[in-house]
């Protein structure tokens, strides 16, 4: 017996939202004499970014793998997921300064806080087998006190100093129906560039106890 089911429908009924859906334009509809409509990047192409990082991969049935994630554990692979979406968090500190009879406030940046990375999938078993290994992957990746790293081609656009992470929560939500082979999960994790205080450069006019 096979089971069919929506990828996108799965991910809104664990997740309580959709990712966002970007559909080309229809050029068959451009009817513009001597367009090539010939499809520069056809199905199969595998894009790289500009530090020559791929973008995608290709599955073994030929299918377009997009922004997969990819996680060591001190410079050795644990987990690649390749269905999964990827969330970036960007903010900063910025202080406030108010001025006397003026509106408003004076404002300086501080510092740009962490990246925050937001991993929504699913790990899904062979042969219609519950993911057993890749759920141990993911525990061990949030577990362990070694180094981890995120790689992949859209992560790494905003892990350019480095690609270090410190992994803060990981869920995997309850579970029905008959796909028990299929698990998500929910993943989250801040950019790790200072690593270890040691390293930070001292003022000079710092008092430093001996």
């Amino acid at each position: 017996m096979q089971t069919v089911f929506d990828l996108e429908n799965l991910y809104k009924s664990y997740f309580s939202t959709s990712p966002y859906r970007i559909s080309g334009p229809d050029l068959s509809m451009l009817g513009i004499p001597g367009w090539d409509l010939k499809n520069p990047s056809p199905r199969g192409t595998v894009h790289y970014s500009k530090n020559t990082i791929p973008f995608n991969k290709i599955g073994a049935y030929g299918q377009d793998i997009w922004f997969p994630a990819l996680f060591k554990i001190n410079e050795v692979e644990a987990i690649e997921i390749d269905i999964c979406t990827i969330a970036v968090n960007l903010s900063k500190t910025i202080i406030r300064t108010a001025v006397s009879e003026r509106k408003g406030t004076v404002k300086e940046m501080f510092n740009i806080d962490d990246y925050k990375f937001t991993i929504r999938g699913f790990l899904m078993g062979k042969n219609r087998k519950v993911p057993e290994d890749d759920i141990e992957k993911l525990k061990n990746i949030f577990e362990t006190d070694l180094p981890v790293t995120l790689h992949g081609g859209y992560p790494e656009m905003f892990l350019d100093k480095s690609c270090r992470v410190a992994v803060t929560s990981l869920e995997f939500p309850e579970t029905q129906g008959k796909t028990h082979w299929v698990r998500p999960f929910s993943l989250t994790c801040e950019s790790d560039f200072i690593a270890d205080v040691k390293n930070l450069e001292v003022p000079q006019n710092a008092n430093i106890n001996q």
